[in-house]
């Protein structure tokens, strides 16, 4: 598992050396979706190479999970830094080439309406087409049977044409513009339980049900994340909000530490995703 994740680490930082060098030519370099803790590790690398500056995170929409990266060269930076603060990000985008629009871009898959469709079905449909996961950005499930999914412009295309059945059902697919009213369709069951302490142990037994022994046997195997990269101590101190992510267990956002019980405990209260 540490081989596995430092052999991705490295080859992230060799693509992200490589997109510095291409924008420092006077070139918008660009990488594909990356992973939540591939934009932290992404975001950490740029600041360390002193090209934070130039870079523009993007998913289509703006609480996306998986973002592509645009590293820009100096003169399109300038550009972006002296637009108003204000400025839509649609007006912010037409600072930048034609191209840039062309990577994110999204397809609305819609269902017959007969048939209940998941997160689970839709996905499946789509790499079921032979497309790689990283090669597509989040999918955001509207309703039971509609899905909005966030990928290139080449893929819009090939799903409008292509993508025909998800599960069971048959399916529509259409080039989809997000409004200012988009959201991503997630749901969320409230968590309230009390703790020892704010040491991840205690919380992710707490989140999970468990024992805090089978909790810690979760943490040194290598199966929880802390915004979204692996936890390596179970003492670590959880400082609210942050994200948890605990492998055939669910994704948790703990919120709050809220004050004391009169024994000492910490009251706890997250959301999990469902």
């Amino acid at each position: 598992m540490a081989y596995k994740q430092s052999t991705e680490n490295e080859l992230l930082e060799a693509r992200l050396a490589d997109a510095i060098e291409k924008s420092r030519k006077g070139h918008i370099a660009h990488l594909p979706f990356l992973t939540p803790g591939e934009h932290r590790r992404a975001e950490r690398f740029l600041k360390s190479a002193g090209a934070y500056g130039q870079a523009w995170f993007w998913g289509g929409y703006p609480d996306a999970e998986r973002v592509c990266l645009f590293l820009l060269p100096e003169y399109l930076s300038d550009m972006l830094s002296a637009a108003p603060a204000d400025c839509p990000l649609e007006e912010l985008a037409a600072f930048l080439e034609e191209s840039l629009r062309e990577c994110v871009c999204a397809v609305r898959i819609k269902g017959s309406g007969f048939r209940t469709l998941s997160h689970r079905d839709f996905l499946g449909a789509v790499l079921g087409l032979g497309i790689s996961r990283d090669a597509v950005g989040d999918l955001a499930v509207q309703d039971s049977f509609t899905a909005v999914l966030f990928c290139s412009r080449t893929l819009a295309d090939f799903f409008v044409t292509d993508l025909v059945k998800v599960g069971a059902d048959t399916v529509k697919c259409t080039l989809y513009v997000p409004d200012e009213h988009f959201t991503d369709g997630r749901r969320y069951a409230p968590i309230s339980d009390t703790v020892a302490s704010a040491r991840l142990d205690c919380a992710v037994a707490a989140l999970c049900n468990l024992s805090r022994d089978a909790a810690q046997g979760l943490i040194r195997t290598g199966m929880v994340e802390v915004e979204y990269e692996t936890a390596e101590r179970t003492d670590l101190v959880l400082f609210p909000p942050v994200t948890i992510t605990v492998r055939g267990h669910g994704k948790f956002i703990l919120r709050s530490f809220d004050g004391e019980t009169h024994k000492g405990r910490l009251r706890l209260r997250a959301d999990k995703l469902i």
